[in-house]
């Protein structure tokens, strides 16, 4: 399979030769404006653009990227905080840091991609496998991190991405340098190889980041890093159980598929494997581990495990890497339109009577305000929506959210599940709906001061689901003791156990008793 990557293309007369002279480059970073990252990006586009417009020999090249690259390191960590916790859409501002990350990683890829180039190119190619593997590696590396920035802002991967991904790859194995080690300061332990970085991205994928908070995502690009080397690559062969099996198709443009919805016959010369379960395995190691309140000697858990709830995102990853999702309700398409109440505070005061809600908290008109969305597609179980262009509204994922349509006087209640922003930068939503209606009160704990607004789902008998309450994440636990209050009337309830945690709320089961 011949290489054909994307690349820029060169010039036979440039007007400004590139620099390859490491002390003018160490220069040319020192004087780079780090307090602002974007301009400090931009320059470091500009002079990589440089780089990858003309021909340079490859030692010269590979050099140049080499000391570039811890300040393209440097940069990109400081445009992350930028975009990498925002609400969906991203605004202008937030979208300018990850378009710049973006860039930024794109040029490197190009540089190292050129220097691939180069390399086959040769003539002499003597002990070129160590090279191969430092320069695909590299390049891998790079498109991972634009993966990244496109899984931070939910949208899909190019295609052209995955393309490039896969050839990288396949001119590694074909040159026997897939396994060689690879010195990286950003990989676990510093060392890397071009099959561990590529399974990273494959598992990446497998995640389904489309479904988690961005701050679940950054944990598992960084809990993965450290972990892939339980993952597998192999060739086809005989599956004898496709739990945790999926097909990577090396001459394609897509991601890995599970195997057992793979509809053509595999092609052995460029289809492989990637298996999964002995990852699966290691996180129910960590699972156990966490259970009994200890980190793993391994060093694979931040040490916030416990605070941030890790094992719940392994008991996710877990679900998508041993076997595949199965969709429960059968889609309907709809063409309507609902009003929805993003976050639990706009549902405490949509869910509100009266003006008790305004009296007693302070609610901004923006964050209390319903808006306009398009119904895509319905289910017994939730509905696809898509956000009106003129509509102000921002989400995350994991929101609790109200919801009315146009034929119903009463809102009911959701989860915000997925979300993926297309490619005319339209969001679009995935909801599961919890409650047919639910009502709002004051939650403050008992003896104490501390106050939040609260939601209480009804008992469902037919669903076997008891009454809940929701509450801000980390506002109360099993075992608390909270005073509900109404424009009407005041209960002191005992808090129960946990029946759901997302990346925003909380809801537990609770038993109370009428106090006033």
């Amino acid at each position: 399979m011949p290489l054909s990557l994307k690349l820029p293309s060169l010039d036979d007369n440039p007007i400004l030769l590139a620099e390859t002279r490491s002390n003018k480059i160490s220069e040319f970073v020192q004087k780079l404006p780090f307090g602002d990252p974007i301009a400090a990006a931009t320059d470091l586009i500009d002079e990589l653009q440089i780089l990858n417009s003309q021909k340079v020999a490859f030692s010269n090249r590979l050099n140049a990227l080499e000391l570039y690259r811890p300040t393209a390191i440097q940069i990109y960590n400081d445009l992350l905080p930028h975009f990498s916790s925002a609400a969906m859409p991203l605004s202008k501002n937030e979208q300018a840091f990850a378009d710049a990350a973006v860039q930024l990683w794109q040029e490197m890829a190009y540089g190292y991609k050129f220097s691939l180039v180069d390399l086959q190119n040769k003539i002499l190619n003597l002990g070129s496998s160590k090279s191969t593997a430092l320069v695909v590696q590299r390049a891998i590396h790079a498109l991972k991190e634009i993966a990244l920035v496109y899984h931070l802002g939910y949208r899909s991967v190019p295609a052209r991405l995955w393309s490039d991904l896969h050839q990288l790859y396949f001119c590694a194995v074909q040159q026997s340098a897939e396994n060689l080690p690879v010195n990286d300061q950003l990989a676990f332990n510093n060392s890397s190889s071009v099959n561990l970085i590529y399974t990273h991205v494959l598992l990446t994928s497998l995640a389904d980041p489309q479904h988690l908070a961005n701050a679940d995502i950054l944990k598992t690009d960084t809990y993965l890093s450290k972990i892939c080397v339980h993952a597998e690559l192999r060739p086809l062969g005989i599956v004898d159980n496709p739990a945790g099996v999926f097909l990577v198709a090396l001459d394609s443009s897509k991601p890995p598929t599970p195997f057992a919805k793979n509809k053509e016959l595999p092609d052995d010369k460029t289809d492989i494997l990637l298996l999964t379960l002995g990852l699966a395995r290691q996180m129910h190691q960590h699972i156990k581990v966490l259970q009994l309140r200890q980190l793993p000697e391994d060093n694979c858990l931040p040490i916030n495990a416990f605070e941030s709830h890790f094992e719940d995102l392994l008991m996710r990853l877990i679900k998508n890497f041993g076997r595949s999702p199965k969709r429960v309700f059968s889609r309907t398409q709809k063409s309507d339109g609902v009003e929805l109440g993003v976050g639990l505070m706009a549902a405490h005061h949509i869910l509100q009577v009266g003006d008790f809600s305004t009296a007693q908290v302070a609610v901004t008109i923006n964050t209390a305000k319903a808006s306009r969305w398009q119904v895509l597609n319905v289910s017994a179980g939730g509905c696809a929506l898509r956000k009106f262009s003129s509509s102000q509204a921002s989400a995350h994922i994991g929101d609790v959210v109200t919801m009315r349509n146009s034929k119903t006087s009463s809102w009911e209640l959701a989860v915000l599940r997925w979300a993926n922003v297309n490619t005319l930068n339209q969001l679009d939503v995935g909801l599961e709906l919890i409650a047919p209606n639910a009502s709002a009160c004051l939650a403050q704990h008992d003896n104490s001061a501390v106050q939040g607004e609260a939601l209480l789902l009804p008992e469902l008998n037919g669903l076997k689901q008891p009454a809940s309450i929701l509450a801000a994440r980390g506002f109360c636990k099993p075992g608390d003791t909270l005073i509900l209050s109404s424009e009407n009337n005041s209960h002191k309830i005992l808090v129960g156990n946990l029946t759901e945690r997302t990346a925003r709320f909380e809801r537990f089961q609770y038993s109370f008793a009428l106090i006033s």
